[in-house]
Parts: structure tokens; sequence; C-alpha cells
């Protein structure tokens, strides 16, 4: 609202015109009183006057006052001339101011584009304490863990790698079209893309729509960040039945006031998960996600979340898996599925070049299938420092056939069932709590009340702060054994210890007791590891 000069004016004017009515009423009996002719009528008149007169600290107090009301007006002239505009176009104030938010970000005058550029550093050192007998050679592509005599998982190196480079580049411009723009540097020896789209946010009933390489709405450790994971790698669960990345179109929405949020993707199956494309007539899936919070209080210190997947996915075509598609010429030509599980500790870098050991601890080997529909419960709950979360997955295989061990090519195998779950808890020493996200339903990273630090003050005694610590632990199951495939069962212990250093920083410890269970002639054992990885992500 424009102010006038006149309207201020008045307004100055009312008040001293109060001001000087004030002072009239307790002048007024001076004024009127006859003038002093005596002493004695001095004395008479200066007991008719008023006994409210001013002093002069009264009249200090009464200028004061007048002058900060003044100085009060003054500055509701400079906001009212500092307001925005109410309307605006788009785009017609390109000018962009940097700085930094977790992250280097730019952003226009009314915000309408907003621009971050980060990525991650993680670095991982991994040891291992391995039977002799489990030494022995892991089945070779496509083999289960039972086709040879003496199978175990190779040979488990201690060794130090990056887990993952990134580079990312994200989002909005022109107030509504978002983008994300992730580049890969890591583990594979070649450029690849993680998060790749643009689309849309706040359409009228459909919300968000997105196009290109996404993260598939199956899971809630998938939908969550590599970032704000509670130990080193995801569960077992991920590498069994889960897609992480795949090309489509993505929809996502919330309501209730983002109690409840919805996702649902079309899109292609990569094999290999890694790739940003893939290519097999007919080889399309569709997966939608749904989930609710029930409680959610105090900002997210305290939530309930509830929810689940549901994926429908066609085979892949044989000759389209890289590296070397299936080793069976006929099985190349038609659509089939795998099952398998690394540990939750990796102990391996690169594809094209490989270093360590990448073999599967449990493993289907492939299947000739047409379909698989694979359904995933989802629960959290945060409860201030305190959190429990668990996933469980259920995958179910159409017309199954055996591809592996050759003695049991194309044999029947019916509709076979493979399952997997895991539960976990965690605590923050702290009293900080882990975040969560609403607009997609998953969780996020703590906020440190206290980063940390430590130096000396002038007179040379010790200054720190301690930072974010939190203890946790994980138990996993997974069972890839139905209709005479053996495929193997593989059980986890995890204890973990994460200390954040601040919101950009952290170190997470992880002990692991690994014990895989297979069919005879393979050999069945257990494993124990222990992991370190040191993030800088911003």
């Amino acid at each position: 609202m424009l102010h006038h000069p006149i309207a201020q004016c008045r307004c100055a004017s009312r008040l001293i015109l109060v001001l000087a009515l004030l002072c009239a009423g307790r002048f007024g009996a001076l004024a009127q009183a006859p003038p002093a002719e005596s002493p004695a009528s001095e004395t008479a008149a200066e007991s008719a006057a008023p006994a409210s007169s001013f002093t002069p600290e009264q009249a200090a107090e009464l200028r004061l006052k007048f002058q900060e009301f003044l100085k009060a007006e003054e500055e509701k002239k400079k906001q009212a001339g500092a307001k925005e505009p109410t309307e605006y176009t788009v785009g017609s104030n390109l000018s962009l101011a940097g700085t930094w938010n977790n992250g280097l970000s730019f952003q226009s005058p009314h915000k309408d584009w907003l621009i971050h550029i980060g990525g991650r550093i993680q670095f991982e050192p991994v040891f291992w304490a391995q039977p002799l007998n489990l030494k022995g050679p892991p089945p070779g592509p496509g083999g289960i863990p039972a086709s040879v005599p003496g199978d175990g998982v190779g040979a488990l190196d201690d060794g130090m790698f990056f887990r993952r480079v990134r580079f990312r580049a994200d989002g909005t411009g022109y107030e509504l079209v978002e983008f994300t723009m992730e580049v890969d540097f890591e583990q594979l020896n070649l450029i690849t893309f993680d998060h790749m789209w643009m689309g849309f946010k706040e359409l009228p009933v459909l919300g968000t729509v997105r196009l290109g390489q996404h993260k598939v709405p199956q899971g809630l450790e998938m939908m969550g960040s590599d970032y704000h994971l509670t130990f080193l790698e995801r569960s077992s669960l991920s590498d069994a039945f889960w897609t992480l990345f795949a090309p489509g179109i993505f929809v996502a929405n919330t309501y209730l006031d983002q109690h409840v949020t919805f996702q649902t993707m079309l899109h292609r199956i990569q094999p290999n998960g890694f790739f940003n494309a893939d290519f097999g007539d007919g080889d399309y899936a569709s997966t939608t996600r749904l989930t609710c919070t029930p409680v959610y209080e105090h900002d997210g210190r305290c939530l309930v979340h509830v929810g689940g997947s549901y994926q429908w996915r066609h085979g892949d075509l044989g000759r389209t898996i890289v590296p070397g598609g299936t080793g069976n010429a006929f099985a190349d030509t038609q659509s089939v599925a795998r099952f398998r599980a690394r540990p939750e500790l990796r102990d391996a870098t690169g594809v094209t070049f490989p270093f360590g050991d990448s073999a599967r601890f449990v493993d289907t080997g492939f299947l000739l299938a047409s379909d698989v529909h694979t359904i995933s419960p989802e629960f959290l709950l945060i409860w201030g420092p305190f959190s429990v979360q668990a996933e469980g997955a259920w995958s179910y295989v159409e017309n199954a056939q055996s591809v592996y061990p050759a003695a049991a090519f194309v044999t029947p195998r019916g509709n076979p069932m493979f399952w997997g779950s895991y539960a976990q808890v965690s605590y923050l020493l702290t009293g900080e709590h882990r975040g969560y996200d609403r607009r997609f339903g998953t969780f996020d990273r703590p906020r440190v009340i206290e980063n940390f630090f430590l130096t000396r003050d002038a007179d040379g005694r010790p200054l720190f702060g301690r930072g974010a610590w939190e203890v946790a632990y994980r138990y996993s199951y997974l069972d890839l054994n139905d209709n005479g495939i053996d495929g193997g069962q593989l059980a986890q212990h995890t204890v973990g210890l994460n200390w954040y250093f601040n919101d950009n920083f952290k170190v997470q410890f992880n002990y692991l007791n690994i014990a895989r269970n297979v069919a005879a002639p393979a050999v069945s054992g257990t494993v124990n590891g222990f992991g370190m990885l040191a993030q800088w992500y911003y």
C-alpha cells in the first residue's frame, strides 16, 4: 500500500493536537488564575494551581516518547517502500545471488530460479575374517551356489576404495520446473548417471511429473538417499528384489496435508542397475508406492510411517544383460529373471576393470520367466532420538524354468516365491532425531545440534564440540529357496556406530556377522567383516 505524505502529516498533527490538549489540561488552570497582587495572593494562586503540572523529568519523558513515535513512523515508511509488488512476471528478473547452503546455491530475487551444485565423496576401508572352505571359487555367470562342488564366495580381501564419487546439479526453473543431473564416477571405471531427469511440480491433480532416469518408488530404503543411510549399505533386500534407478515417467503427489504420499512410475528394468538405458521388446515395468503418517508431531521429531509398494515387471530379454548375456544361447532369446545378493558390506570396485570380489553369497541363477510381482511393506517409527525401521519383500515369479545347472535346463519350477525382511533400531546419544521427507515419505539426515570442533582458546585451554553420535543394530534375512530352486539363505547381524561431525561430514563404523546357508555340494559358512566409511556431502 502506498503512503501519502498528507496522510502522514495528518497523523503527526493529531499527535501534536493530543499533546497540546494534554498540556492545556495541565496548565489551563494556571492560565485562568487571577494575576498575583501580593505575596498573599501569590500564595493563594500557588495553592490553587493544579498539582499535576509537568516536572522537568515528565517533560523530558514526553519529548522522548514523541521522538520514538516519529522514528516508528519513519520506519513504517521505509518498510512500505521496500515491499515487493504483489504481482510479477515469472522469470522477469534473472539476476542470481550465490550462497553456501550444504552446497553452492544460487537463487533469483523472486526464487523462481534455484540452482544447487554439490556432490559427495565416500571413502571406505574394509576388513574380513573368512573361513578357508568359503574361499572356493564363486559360481560363474548365471550359476547358482549348488551347481559345482566346493563353490564358495571367492577370496574376500581387505582393501580401501572410494565407495561413491558423485557430482550433482539440481534445482528449479521458472518456479515450477524441476531438474536433477547426477554423474557417477566411481565403481564402474566409466561415467554413468544416477539421477538424470526433468519435470514439473505443483501440477493440478498430478502434483509432480518427471521424465528420465529416476529412482523407482519401491522400498523405504531405496527411496531414501544413500547420503543418509544408518548403515554403510542398504539391506540385502535391495540387491535381491528392488530396483534402484530406471528410465521412465514418474508421478507423485501428497494428500491430507502431506500425511499421505503417492508415487507411481512406468519404466524399464535395467538388469545391471547402473546404466541409464534399456532395450528389449515388451520389457516394461510398473511400480506404485503409497505411504501415510498417522502420527506426525513436533516437525517430525515424533512420527509413525507405514506404507508399501507393488511392482509388476516383465522378464528381461537375456541378450540385453551386460556383460555377456545369460551365457546360454536359448536363454538369450527369452525373458529371464534372477535373484541374488551380496553381503551388506562391499569388497569390490569396478566392472570394466574389476578389483576385489563382487561375488554374490546367494543366487538363484537365471530363470526363464514371463512376469515377476513384488510386494514390499514398510514401517518407520521416529520418537525423538530413538527410531525403528523395518521392511519386507515377497517376489512371485510366473512360469519359471531353470537355466542352470545344465542338467536342469528348462525344468519347470511352477510359480516360486522368494522373500526377505530386515528390522533395525537406532538411537542418537546426543539428542538429535532422524530426519524425514514428507514430500516423498522417506527418511532424511539428522540435523546436528553441536558441530564437532577441537581447538584452543586464548589461554591455551582446549575447546571442543562433540558433534552427533548414533548407535544402531540391524538383522536381515533372505530366502531364495523354493520349488526346487536352491538359491540359498542369508542371515546378517550388523552393529553400527555413526559420528556426525556436522551436517556435511560423517564417519560410520560397521561390524557384520554374515551366515550363508546353501545346499550341498556348495559350501555354507559364516564370514565376519568390519568397515568404515567417511563421507563428505554437499
